[in-house]
């Protein structure tokens, strides 16, 4: 026992601090826990293709493929144009690494049967949570409007210079450029010329590409010597494509590439723009390794920008935007509300223990406790983050309860025929028992967290273990170290507990009001019991209207909107109206820095890549106050209502929680599952009329509704045969006055650039107004075949194989909460008689999810909570007892939180889960004394009152230094305070009301249960 050994007990607390701090030092930082979203991407181009044909000839036969794949849980894929992607969702905890195995070797089965102008099937990791550390700007100081070299300058440099160097730090996965200029040659023929000569398109074709080979072609033997033989011919240069020849005329004369067309270094058609305050510029997202964390590599990062800056003046480089210093001041503002509320709980002991020494003991344990967490948390892997350190912080008031408790019970037994030794001995064995079994129900709470499998037991890991930990550790320290500590500090000194001060006066003052309370609610427990079941009214009324939401609501530092313009919108149209549409923002005034990506920009997120495209672009515009931020709203109302081909959808401001819990388009989603869209669409309309009979503002509106234009060519083969033209000449012909055709990709350098071939027609392109020129005659492209220009979806969803169509609902998440058997009950109905299946989806089902997931978990809770105590007190009447106090805890919580407006989310949820644990801890403590007093003496009265006396300083002491140890984390300062805030406050008001529950239900219960025995005559002590 340390008790003996005082200096073996000190030892062990100076090497907890040592440990702890170096702990401290080697955690990782972020903002969230790292949850491995079980998901990989595969992605695949077919370049020209509609959407239909994307998912006819792409998706459909990669999805068949892979749904073989073992723990596969879902597959969501989209088509559009030109572009196909598949997001894979396996089972959490699936080793990713073999998945990933398991997926590549079925795409390499499956890519023959693709088609064969489609490029191969990429596969990536894609992480839901995968934000970039930072997005940056590269311009050139010289240049304020960069010509063609400037630019290909740039994007040298970037990729070079500056994205090499990045890559190669540790923690840098990857730096992706948005909006840079790829380099191309362009070969403009004469249509007339080639005509003329009696080439065709082809025929150039094969000629630039055998001029640009290199292939070993074997060996060649020579006796008893072996050489390698390497053909090349290959195109290093310009002027070999200028020089290069076609044919020879009359015998003589070299017909050469460029006496038919003009070869020239141009720009690919680009994929991506961006622009800071109106002007483009080229910005490169700087993506993280997986297992990096954010804040070290953002800070790893800056000295790399700094010393570039120093090597290359003439470049600006600048950091846009970055999560990483919104992460380090929350982390930071977190650490500091821990050291404010331990501060806060320590000056109470003063008040309390009326002694200038005893603080010490408990003020020494609660470092004590903190810093073996620490060390502890670091041999386990748990980052710091908002989950994690608000747990430690929600701790903070719980790390001093045992040890008050323990201390209050050494105090009782300190008389003047025992000595120190023995009361500290005595006492803390004593209580042992109380504490063990409060601290082990308060961690069953939380603690099947820890195997609760899925998204919420990803996410709250951290925070469970993270509150056992410094529990248990609290523990240790309240019934190891704590007696040593009392034992050094009372040996040998006066008592000073009889001295009178202000509060030991009030306090004397309260116990005696209390005490003449409880006696009055024992003879009169109805109006007792009436305040609580109105409490218990009140609390229910305001659970069914509290605001809900997935996460709490965060201060606005930035607005994001995402545009969406007409399906068939290019991306250099979609740049010119981000430009209008900055200009008109400026009207709103003190606008800079005002950041917008268009086009495809990431492409290795499915939540991004749904929601991009050359018709999208994203804006993010800094605001400096609420005010700011409602005058840009105001303008952008009044511009978008300007355009009404325009769809301008507002963005979370963190885009991490967005990413992270999944961002629903609407609060429900109503997802029809059919083979036939067409038939799926027909019904929508009998669909809505059902939910327009319950509410006439339930309407459905298409998600992903765009549409583009297509042109349908059916040739005409009696009309081929007649101009003597092949389909392939057409359409060669057709994606050389469009976009050019490939023809080879020329090496140079590290550089790979497309040799791409174009008509230099002046004439418009449009298929209906087409003239191939063929044997000196100009045919109309409608003699040739028949021209359908046709309206098509511009992307097409399936989920599981099987085709969805997704409708957003005027159903808001009150209207869900409400109405949902009603609204239900219609899908059902419209399901059996039109036979689609219809799934809802959307953020209130979300919530509603966590909802009956939290209530699975509470009920898990007090189930392990009354398995612990009937063990513990082998009797299964005073669980039940003291488990009375846990749905009075939830009647202040709930209040609480309606009270000052803030919603019941996943951070508030998980205050009042912590909670459920943390109320039934004086219950214990006051329940124990009485089982004690009353099996030893048989006078339940007395029993009572006696308890009350003396657990009311135990039970008062443990919810202030609580409270107070919370109450930093109510004031709503410094970055991200609203997630500490949704927990503390749940704790808090939860923590009154079980206060209050404690001090008078209790009794009255305790009374009840034992009114088969006699009582005595009441003694007021």
């Amino acid at each position: 026992m340390l008790l003996k050994r005082p200096i073996a007990a000190i030892m062990l607390i100076i090497a907890t601090f040592i440990f702890g701090y170096v702990g401290l030092t080697e955690l990782s930082v972020d903002l969230l826990p790292d949850v491995d979203a079980p998901t990989l991407l595969v992605r695949a181009e077919w370049s020209g293709a509609s959407a239909r044909e994307v998912e006819t000839r792409i998706n459909e036969p990669l999805e068949a493929v892979l749904s073989s794949i073992p723990k596969l849980v879902g597959t969501h894929s989209y088509a559009r144009q030109g572009m196909g992607f598949i997001a894979l969702e396996f089972e959490w905890g699936h080793d990713m690494n073999l998945a990933f195995l398991n997926a590549r070797e079925k795409l390499d089965q499956v890519r023959h049967a693709l088609p064969r102008q489609a490029g191969r099937p990429t596969l990536v990791y894609s992480n839901p949570s995968d934000e970039p550390v930072a997005i940056l700007s590269i311009t050139a100081n010289s240049q304020s409007e960069s010509d063609y070299q400037s630019r290909l300058d740039l994007k040298n440099w970037t990729e070079q210079i500056l994205a090499r160097r990045l890559e190669q730090e540790d923690g840098i996965a990857q730096a992706v450029t948005v909006g840079s200029l790829e380099p191309q040659v362009h070969i403009q023929y004469d249509p007339a010329l080639i005509d003329r000569y009696d080439l065709t398109i082809s025929e150039i074709q094969d000629r630039v590409s055998d001029a640009n080979l290199q292939s070993a072609s074997g060996e060649l033997q020579d006796g008893w010597y072996r050489y390698s033989l390497n053909i090349e011919s290959r195109i290093n240069s310009l002027n070999d494509l200028n020089r290069l020849p076609l044919r020879i005329l009359g015998g003589e004369r070299i017909l050469r590439l460029s006496d038919v067309a003009v070869i020239r270094m141009d720009e690919e058609d680009p994929t991506s723009f961006s622009l800071v305050d109106g002007s483009e510029v080229l910005t490169v997202l700087v993506k993280k390794d997986y297992d990096s964390n954010l804040v070290q590599v953002y800070q790893q990062m800056l000295p790399i920008l700094e010393q570039l800056r120093e090597q290359y003046p003439g470049i600006d480089l600048r950091v846009l935007s970055e999560n990483a210093t919104f992460i380090d001041n929350s982390i930071k503002n977190l650490l500091q509300t821990l050291l404010l509320g331990g501060v806060l709980a320590f000056f109470v002991l003063f008040f309390f223990l009326n002694d200038t020494r005893m603080p010490f003991t408990i003020g020494i344990a609660i470092p004590v406790s903190i810093f073996l967490t620490f060390f502890v948390m670091y041999l386990a892997g748990i980052q710091l983050n908002i989950i994690s350190l608000s747990g430690l912080t929600l701790g903070i008031g719980l790390l001093v309860d045992n040890a008050i408790v323990v201390l209050e019970n050494i105090n009782r037994h300190k008389t003047g025929k025992r000595s120190m030794f023995d009361a500290a001995a005595l006492g803390t064995w004593e209580i042992s028992l109380a504490v063990t079994a409060s601290t082990f129900t308060t961690i069953s709470v939380f603690l099947p967290l820890v195997f609760l499998g899925g998204f919420e037991g990803a996410f709250f890991r951290d925070q469970a273990l993270t509150l056992s930990i410094s529990l248990l550790a609290s523990l240790l320290v309240a019934l190891m170290i704590l007696p040593v500590l009392v034992l050094k500090f009372k040996e040998g000194s006066p008592d000073k507990r009889s001295s009178s001060t202000v509060f030991t006066r009030a306090m004397d003052r309260a116990l005696s009001r209390y005490e003449a309370m409880l006696s009055y609610s024992l003879k009169n427990p109805l109006p007792v019991i009436g305040c609580f079941l109105l409490a218990a009214v009140l609390a229910i009324s305001a659970f069914l209207y509290i605001p809900k939401e997935l996460i709490p609501s965060t201060e606005e530092q930035k607005l994001r909107y995402r545009v969406t313009l007409p399906g068939n919108t290019a991306l250099l149209s979609s740049r010119q109206a981000a430009v209008a549409l900055g200009e008109q923002l400026q009207s709103a005034g003190n606008l800079s820095d005002v950041l917008v990506m268009g086009g495809y920009t990431d492409e290795t997120n499915l939540n991004r890549l749904a929601d991009e495209g050359l018709n999208r672009f994203t804006m993010e515009v800094p605001v400096t106050s609420p005010a700011h931020a409602s005058r840009v709203r105001s303008r952008m109302a009044g511009i978008t209502q300007s355009q009404p081909d325009w769809n301008v959808e507002p963005l979370n401001a963190l885009p991490l929680f967005e990413n992270l819990l999944g961002q629903s388009p609407a609060p429900v989603v109503v997802q029809m599952v059919g083979l036939e869209r067409d038939y799926s669409a027909a019904q929508a309309g009998t669909l809505e009329e059902s939910l327009l009979a319950i509410n006439e503002n339930w309407t459905l509106d298409l998600h992903h509704g765009e549409q583009v234009d297509t042109y349908h060519l059916h040739f005409l083969q009696n009309r081929l045969l007649y101009y003597g033209i092949t389909e392939n000449e057409v359409i060669n012909f057709m994606e050389s006055t469009a976009r050019g055709n490939l023809l080879t990709e020329w090496t140079r350098d590290d550089d790979s650039i497309e040799i791409r071939m174009f008509s230099r027609s002046n004439q418009r392109f449009s298929p209906d107004e087409l003239v191939i020129p063929n044997r000196g005659r100009n045919i109309p492209l409608s003699e040739l075949a028949r021209v359908e220009r046709v309206a098509e979806a511009e992307q097409l969803e399936r989920v599981n194989q099987i085709p969805v169509l997704s409708y957003l609902s005027g159903i808001s998440l009150t209207d869900w909460s409400w109405n949902r058997s009603d609204i239900q009950e219609a899908l059902d109905r419209f399901s059996r008689e039109s036979g689609l299946e219809v799934k809802v989806s959307g953020t209130a089902i979300q919530i509603e999810s966590l909802l009956i997931n939290m209530g699975r978990l509470i009920m898990i809770s007090l189930i392990l909570i009354y398995i612990i105590l009937a063990i513990q007190y082998e009797n299964l009447i005073y669980p039940l007892i003291i488990l009375f106090s846990v749905p009075f805890a939830w009647i202040g919580s709930v209040l609480i939180l309606w009270s000052f407006g803030v919603g019941l989310n996943i951070l508030s949820f998980m205050g009042i889960l912590i909670l459920t644990g943390i109320a039934v801890n004086d219950a214990i403590l006051k329940v124990d004394f009485m089982r004690r007093y009353y099996e030893e003496t048989g006078d339940l009265e007395n029993a009572i009152y006696k308890a009350g006396r003396h657990r009311f300083r135990p039970v008062v002491m443990t919810t202030l230094t609580t409270i107070l140890g919370l109450l930093p984390m109510v004031i709503p300062i410094g970055d991200g305070y609203e997630f500490r805030q949704a927990l503390a406050l749940a704790l808090m008001g939860g923590m009154i009301s079980s206060t209050a529950l404690t001090l008078f239900l209790i009794p009255m219960i305790f009374r009840w249960a034992h009114t088969e025995k006699p009582k005595t005559e009441v003694v007021n002590p």
